[in-house]
């Protein structure tokens, strides 16, 4: 990163005399850049080039430039339709080559498969295939052709209000179909050849000590993350350090800085050297071996490209004689990066590098010259200048950021305090360390592997750190109220505008019209949620969580119930934090009213346990039933602690969530004893001021159902959430027509393996006038009610629905 901040460096305005002045090319790359994003974020970025152009463009042609990229970046940007792929949704015996591996956290690796034949029919995959494969044997290597029987399917993924959509990701990198292995699968590899990184990431690993500090040296040196273990990247995200353990600029401005030190000792022994080539040049020269043998360790990754390119123009300008500004570095090394790869905008780790760059560039030398004062007063005051300047390296980074790290992750953290002490060690010992014992790995093991356990010590002492910090409570990370878009573009106004009047000698219109109307981008969202009484609507929300459960209400007054938190099987993926938590936040504030729970099974309940610990809660309202798996002991343990009232609720007790809006309990009655399992879920039926909004009946079955028909409650509702995914052991047509419902909702995943929304149900349902919607199809769905009118459907994934 810093490579793009020159602390105290002027930025001179040359006045250009020709009449008709040149294009202004870091506004066409605006404008490419807001064509390409515009597929996923029109309406933020319609807003900010339309500012850009009105505060920067001052001549008809520059604008039409503008258009015209932008134009251009639609084009480039357009992402291609997945109509009739191939629906392999079984066991497949397949031959392809590897393409790409990426390694994940908890030997967990993706291998991207080209040129897939499916070999009893053979027939052609069309695009790659991303195949998640835990526990691996081994990494595999690049080019390597194999056979495997894999379960196929088309790429599809959750599709929820307000979170972003894998899916449209994958499919800009052409991946079409995925699949999952755990374990030594059976795989025949062909012939492979171990290519010279591999070799190095192989030597390597038998020198480094096994422990999570290992891991994070192989992480730092070569971006392989297979072997960091989930719970001590957990840790390191909570305490605000992930990006000290990715490949970015930061790593890459270390690497040069050895160019930089080389080019001092240098010239102290050869001083002939300087009337040859200044200090400046001689250091770009010998940084450029290093910088680029740590780009090709490092895979090319985005990032890394990103801080090259900006060295390298830097570079460029320092050879041909010309002023170099950062901002042009930053907007030279975009411009190379988009329009040789279009889809590499929307990589993430991309997005927040280039982001941090851009509050450096904005911010550091306003900051730098406030803090020059403390350097001159001496060699004492030097480390508090430095303290200092590195805290505010840190912090302006982190606020451009922010709104981006919130929008995806929903989560933020108070321990920014920890990059001071991190950032030193991993700066002065933990990287040099790590590329020392790298470099004598070759020719020396016994200094290597000396080299590696210092290294890795310094890191695992972090880790001890960050664990008595955990536990002592000290290291949680809050979720946030998640903006919506206009409310990010809103942010990025206030901040360009802001630090150009920090340095402006007096405030020009321009920049003032711009800063009051990003204060309105950031109010509107929410001054739209605060006139909600004014507009009488209810609505419930029908989470996408794949092959689970997770219902929300909303009253008129924003008042929030939570049904169920979905869930899975797997340890690894974490539904609540995921998914329901970030869809919750989504410009509200991570805040429910009440939580309730159907009944014991992980996919209802697993979901739920993240929203407990870290969402503000009302009260709690579960059957009381449990079973004896470790997730109910779990929740009896968690509801111990009494952090909140809890309700054991049976058939006849009634929820008000406000006036007006309540829950009716239909089931379990209450003689209701022993086991909590589908038959004793708790069925509610959702009311408002006497109107039937919608019935819950979780995963009642045949036999619970008849019980609740034979009783004195009433079933009628506008929608209903099918009992038990769709199942076919909760079918009772009866039932349908006593609900009377228009809309009824499966919860299930795309092809999954129980056939869910089994078609006898869905036949039963479309004879009884309900029309059948499914999450695996439509993702999540909104039902809305406003006064007496009928429910207006929104699906996340298809737009508005309508019955025919």
């Amino acid at each position: 990163m810093c490579f793009a901040t020159l602390p105290g460096q002027e930025v001179h305005q040359t006045r250009i005399k020709d009449p008709i002045p040149p294009l202004p090319w870091q506004l066409g790359v605006l404008g490419y850049l807001g064509g390409l994003l515009a597929w996923v974020h029109a309406l933020p970025v319609v807003i900010l080039c339309a500012l850009t152009a009105l505060a920067l463009v001052r001549r008809g042609r520059t604008l039409a430039f503008m258009v015209l990229c932008f134009g251009l970046g639609l084009v480039a940007g357009r992402p291609e339709t997945q109509e009739g792929l191939p629906g392999w949704n079984a066991q497949t015996r397949i031959r392809a080559v590897v393409d790409e591996v990426r390694t994940y956290p908890g030997r967990r690796i993706g291998v991207f498969a080209r040129d897939v034949v499916a070999l009893d029919t053979n027939a052609t995959l069309p695009g790659r295939l991303l195949w998640t494969w835990t526990d691996p044997p081994f990494v595999p290597e690049i080019g390597r052709e194999f056979e495997a029987d894999l379960r196929i399917r088309v790429l599809r993924s959750r599709a929820n209000f307000g979170l972003s959509s894998t899916e449209e990701y994958w499919s800009r990198k052409d991946v079409r179909h995925r699949a999952y292995s755990r374990g030594d699968v059976p795989v025949i590899w062909g012939e492979g050849r171990t290519c010279l990184r591999s070799g190095l990431l192989e030597l390597a690993g038998t020198l480094v000590p096994d422990t999570p500090g290992g891991a994070a040296v192989r992480a730092l040196l070569f971006g392989d993350r297979f072997l960091l273990e989930p719970g001590f990247m957990d840790r390191i995200r909570r305490a605000g350090l992930s990006h000290s353990l990715a490949l970015s600029g930061l790593h890459l401005a270390l690497v040069a800085s050895f160019g930089l030190g080389l080019a001092r000792v240098s010239s102290r022994l050869y001083p002939r050297l300087l009337l040859v080539l200044p200090r400046r040049k001689l250091a770009v020269i010998l940084a450029l071996p290093p910088v680029i043998t740590y780009l090709w360790l490092g895979d090319f990754s985005p990032s890394l490209l990103r801080a090259f390119l900006m060295l390298a123009a830097v570079a460029a300008h320092l050879f041909i004689g010309s002023r170099s500004h950062p901002q042009d570095s930053l907007f030279v090394a975009m411009a190379v990066l988009v329009v040789s790869d279009p889809g590499s905008v929307h990589d993430l780790s991309l997005q927040l590098s280039v982001l941090a760059v851009g509050g450096l560039v904005l911010f550091m030398p306003a900051v730098a010259a406030l803090l020059a004062p403390l350097r001159e007063r001496g060699a004492l005051w030097r480390p508090v200048h430095g303290l200092l300047t590195l805290l505010a390296v840190t912090c302006c980074a982190n606020l451009f950021i922010l709104p981006i790290q919130i929008l995806y992750f929903s989560e933020v953290t108070a321990h920014l305090w920890l990059n001071l002490l991190w950032l030193p060690v991993l700066s002065l010992a933990v990287l040099p360390l790590s590329f020392l014992g790298l470099a004598a790995s070759l020719c020396c093991p016994f200094l290597a592997e000396g080299c590696f356990i210092a290294a890795a010590w310094c890191v695992d002492a972090l880790d001890r750190f960050l664990v008595l910090l955990d536990g002592a409570g000290r290291l949680a990370a809050t979720p946030v109220l998640r903006p919506a878009g206009v409310q990010v573009a809103g942010y990025a106004v206030v901040l360009v505008a802001g630090s150009v009047l920090l340095t402006a000698k007096r405030p020009r219109t321009r920049e003032l019209f711009c800063l009051g109307v990003g204060l309105v981008l950031l109010a509107a969202p929410s001054m739209w949620q605060e006139v909600r009484p004014w507009r009488d609507e209810v609505e419930m929300t029908v989470l996408d969580t794949g092959m689970s459960q997770a219902v929300y209400v909303r009253g008129r007054t924003g008042r929030t119930v939570l049904v169920d938190g979905g869930g899975g099987w797997s340890v690894d993926y974490d539904l609540g934090r995921a998914v329901v938590g970030p869809a919750l936040t989504w410009m509200h504030p991570p805040r429910l009213d009440g939580v309730l729970l159907s009944h014991m099974h992980a996919d209802h309940l697993r979901g739920l346990f993240y929203i407990l610990d870290a969402f503000d809660v009302g009260w709690f309202g579960w059957s009381g039933l449990v079973d004896s798996s470790n997730d109910s002991g779990r929740l009896v343990a968690r509801l111990e602690q009494d952090p909140w009232p809890v309700r054991a609720l049976r058939a006849g007790d009634t929820v008000v969530i406000e006036p007006g809006l309540r829950l009716e309990v239909l089931h379990p009655a209450a003689s209701e004893k022993g086991i909590s399992d589908n038959d004793t879920s708790l069925m509610l039926r959702l009311v408002w001021r006497g109107r039937g909004l919608a019935l819950l009946p979780g995963d009642l079955e045949k036999r619970a159902l008849a019980q609740v028909m034979n009783g004195n409650a009433t079933l009628a509702a506008e929608v209903l959430v099918l009992p038990h995914h769709g199942s076919k052991s909760s079918l009772l047509p009866r039932f349908y027509n006593m609900v009377g419902a228009a809309w009824a909702v499966a919860t299930c995943g795309p092809g999954n393996r129980f056939g869910f929304p089994h078609p006898s149900v869905v036949g039963a349902c479309e004879r009884a006038g309900l029309t059948v919607l499914t999450t695996a199809e439509h993702g999540a769905l909104t039902f809305c009610w406003r006064g007496e009118d009928a429910a207006r459907v929104e699906s996340a994934r298809c737009g508005p629905q309508g019955r025919d």
